[in-house]
């Protein structure tokens, strides 16, 4: 969690037909997609924590819920292979339009993407690191569904591979003002289009399952001045501590659990915001 923001961001979810803020599905997707990089476009940490973690342990790379590829674009510009995966199509598209506009005279093969569920995918024993960023793993919504993500990570990595998966730890003070009030997140110029967008949140956490429903609010103007549109997006997440993310993956067969409370491998512990879990199969 960065300052006051609770830094929740995910992919998107399974396709819906119609209409909604007055606009289709098809261009909620896309702008949903393009807004997504513009909330992270100063983010940069965290790529590389994950290729200092493909350093360790080898290519190909397998990254699930990657999205428009912020990730494994910068992995496969720094020589890994890269297997990227997603459900959202609109963020896959630009993660594909991404490489193509970045990747130069490198093999368009070194990095593919694909449109999958977790849940299903066997890729096979084959790659040294399986990751996945931000709070993705927090949209699965129970104890099984965790497992089966951290068991399709396993079961795609070599012996020696590594998994590793980043969640936010709201303390009790943040978990407060998740009260459905409105925070103004940014104000920025969307470089694409010229538009002027601004992103509002509201989150409610319930306490008695310990979730919280997170609205991101976008509003645009045109370039020239206009009338205000908004898309809304709305996720809902499954809190889980360091402790119980820590056993999850030693019941789904790592060997070597660690948990980190940032990016600069400081060890998980009081005050930390958020837990980068990275176990190995030994």
């Amino acid at each position: 969690m960065e300052s006051e923001r609770p830094d929740f961001a995910a992919t998107g979810g399974p396709s819906r037909t119609g209409m909604k803020d007055g606009i289709s599905h098809e261009e909620r997707a896309v702008r949903h997609a393009r807004y997504y990089d513009l909330d992270f476009l100063d983010v940069f940490y965290d790529a590389e924590l994950y290729q200092q973690l493909a350093h360790d342990s080898g290519s190909p790379v397998l990254e699930l819920g990657a999205g428009s590829g912020r990730i494994a674009v910068p992995l496969a510009l720094a020589g890994y292979d890269v297997h990227a995966i997603d459900t959202d199509e609109a963020m896959l598209a630009r993660g594909r339009e991404r490489w193509r506009d970045f990747r130069g005279s490198v093999a368009a093969e070194r990095l593919t993407f694909e449109q999958g569920d977790f849940f299903d995918l066997r890729p096979g024993p084959r790659f040294g690191l399986a990751l996945m960023a931000v709070n993705t793993f927090l949209l699965a919504e129970d104890d099984r569904a965790r497992l089966a993500i951290l068991s399709t990570m396993r079961e795609s990595l070599r012996p020696g591979g590594v998994a590793a998966i980043e969640i936010g730890t709201p303390d009790a003070a943040e978990l407060e003002r998740f009260d459905g009030r409105l925070q103004h997140e940014w104000l920025r110029l969307d470089p694409e289009t010229g538009e002027e967008v601004t992103k509002t949140i509201s989150a409610v956490h319930d306490a008695e399952d310990d979730s919280v429903v997170l609205t991101q609010i976008y509003e645009w103007t045109p370039p020239h001045g206009g009338p205000v549109s908004r898309l809304t997006h709305t996720d809902h997440i499954h809190l889980l501590s360091a402790a119980h993310l820590g056993n999850l993956a030693r019941e789904a067969g790592f060997g070597t659990v660690d948990l980190r409370g940032d990016h600069l491998s400081t060890p998980h512990g009081p005050g930390s915001h958020r837990v980068i879990l990275v176990a190995r199969l030994v």
